[in-house]
């Protein structure tokens, strides 16, 4: 994919102080600009639909607690704050799995350094499953920049360690007990994304086909073009003409969630199977094909699966538990907690 960090041995800080700008400083610990949209009505009803019987996962999607997911996957240059605060713990500062598309990297001494490539802030971030995992430990202790605060909290890293049969791979299966901050369930994600609480009526819950309170296929193309999502563009559009995160304003789920088709597939906990080799994405993506798009989960649900240690292809829309009566949420800027917005009949 072309992952895109180059290292210098060692470069004056004057020679990179220009790039550097806008960058967050590794003291300050926060991830900026994330906003959360409440998840609630606990103890929906699952998915069911003869339909599409796999597509959705049949029996799936009921969540019996509120929960926050971000509006968007994380982006680039939210990325960027956690891998600088990161990256001098890291065995490889320069490891692709860690730093996604477009973070470009050298050293201030033997301090790494890293920076969004100009233009490219806003994408949708890629990193692989247990990078993902580290973000929602650092998140979960407060963006504290010390090597502790990426090892546990919502995840256990010292269960990364894997087999050579089944299961492959040793993983926590979930967050921890208390997480703040976590990779979210398979039924999180579907939940946020086509439960509608108001779906049959004012307190009629149900489900849609499609993340954007309808059934009807979302329309492919750029949004000055009337597209309502980036999907299966990448035939039309060519290799790398990505579109920022939250350009299609007006698609949201019930919930008021963004680019839950399009941007990246999408990291969840679940595993593929008890070999534990592969966790489930749910989503579409740029890279898909257009016929791929149509019902998004047919990629993100059955076909397309994510090694936790390989390359980082995926992005991570983080799930957190909703604030306390204090509503106060440690070490970010939290945006508005959305009211779900009543669907169409």
């Amino acid at each position: 994919m072309g992952l895109r960090i180059e290292m210098a041995s060692a470069v004056r800080l004057a020679g990179v102080a220009a790039c550097l700008a806008g960058i967050a400083s590794p003291a300050s610990g926060q991830v900026s600009s994330i906003v959360w949209h409440g998840v609630g009505d606990p103890g929906n009803a699952p998915w069911q639909d003869d339909d599409y019987p796999n597509l959705k996962f049949n029996g799936r999607g009921a969540v019996d607690h509120r929960y926050r997911m971000s509006e968007t996957e994380l982006t680039v240059s939210q990325w960027v704050e956690f891998v600088q605060a990161y990256g001098p713990y890291a065995d490889d500062p320069s490891d692709p799995r860690l730093t996604s598309d477009y973070v470009m990297g050298s050293y201030d001494g033997d301090e790494p350094v890293y920076w969004a490539k100009p233009g490219y802030e806003n994408l949708p971030a890629s990193m692989s499953w247990r990078y993902a995992a580290r973000f929602c430990n650092w998140m979960h202790n407060g963006q504290v920049n010390e090597a502790w605060a990426f090892e546990s909290g919502a995840y256990d890293t010292s269960t990364f360690t894997s087999n050579d049969g089944p299961p492959f791979l040793n993983d926590q299966d979930t967050r921890s007990p208390g997480a703040r901050y976590w990779i979210p369930s398979m039924d999180e994600w579907m939940k946020a994304a086509y439960y509608d609480p108001n779906r049959f009526g004012e307190g009629e819950g149900g489900w849609w086909e499609q993340p954007a309170r309808r059934n009807e296929w979302l329309i492919s193309g750029r949004p000055e073009d009337g597209g309502e999502t980036n999907a299966g563009t990448k035939e039309v559009w060519g290799f790398g003409s990505h579109t920022d995160a939250g350009q299609y304003p007006d698609i949201r789920s019930p919930w008021g969630l963004l680019d839950m088709s399009g941007g990246l597939r999408e990291y969840t906990e679940e595993w593929t199977g008890d070999d534990h080799h592969n966790r489930h994405t749910k989503g579409s993506s740029f890279y898909d094909s257009s016929w791929q798009h149509g019902n998004m989960d047919w990629v993100g649900s059955e076909l397309w699966r994510a090694y936790p240690d390989g390359y980082g292809t995926d992005g991570l829309r983080v799930a957190a538990s909703v604030p306390g009566p204090s509503g106060l949420v440690l070490g970010i800027a939290v945006g508005i907690l959305a009211m779900p917005s009543r669907g169409r009949r």
